[in-house]
């Protein structure tokens, strides 16, 4: 029993370190006439309409890194953007804006007028809550950031999504006031830092015990 308490206090250490940290870092997309978010990271040109999102921090941990997109149109070309390296603690956020107007450059990240993944988000950088860190390195398209309300545009095209580029999931341009009437597209990068297992809270005071009667 006693070098099974042994070989458990070796695992130990390294098991707290490869543990997850978990996060919540939540993107939500607009289609509007000016930012609608707070704290805008970009000054990039934008027409009386365009796609915005913004990244919140919805976890208890600290992100630090940058907020990205690659973003190339059919027809206006690489309207990407790299952020400095920002940090979001709890409850913070930040926001960007798509270049000129994202609904009418003939759609994002492939050929024009055919299905693509649109403007797509990544988050590069480490989450941490003082005590342990983890590395990642987060991504999400357009296409999978849904606002929950179909709608059939004036093409015949249904989507729930797509919101930064108008509402068109091809890429055609439908319109600002079809644009303007979105409903906000969320996305949520989520983990959780799993429960400790029942015989880890069980041996834990055992090793506790363990260490007093070595030390004596």
């Amino acid at each position: 029993m006693r070098m099974f308490f042994l070989a458990l206090a070796a695992l130990l250490p390294s098991a707290a370190i490869a543990a997850p940290v978990g996060y919540s870092l939540t993107i939500i997309t607009a289609y509007a006439t000016a930012d609608p978010f707070p704290n805008r990271i970009d000054n990039v040109y934008t027409q009386p309409t365009t796609g915005y999102f913004e990244v919140e921090n919805t976890g208890s941990t600290v992100f630090t890194g940058t907020v990205d997109t690659i973003a190339v149109s059919a027809f206006a070309g690489d309207l990407s953007f790299g952020s400095r390296v920002i940090t979001l603690t709890p409850g913070q956020a930040v926001s960007v804006a798509i270049p000129d107007n994202a609904a009418n450059v003939g759609g994002f990240n492939g050929p024009a007028y055919f299905a693509r993944p649109g403007i797509e988000i990544l988050l590069h950088g480490v989450l941490g809550n003082g005590t342990v860190s983890e590395n990642v390195a987060l991504q999400v398209a357009d296409a999978d950031i849904h606002s929950g309300v179909f709608r059939t545009d004036r093409y015949g095209l249904t989507s729930d999504s797509f919101v930064l580029q108008g509402g068109d999931p091809w890429g055609f341009d439908s319109g600002s006031a079809y644009g303007l009437s979105q409903t906000y597209g969320t996305y949520t990068f989520e983990q959780n830092v799993p429960e400790p297992a029942p015989w880890m809270l069980l041996a834990l005071p055992l090793l506790g015990m363990l260490a007093v009667r070595r030390r004596n």
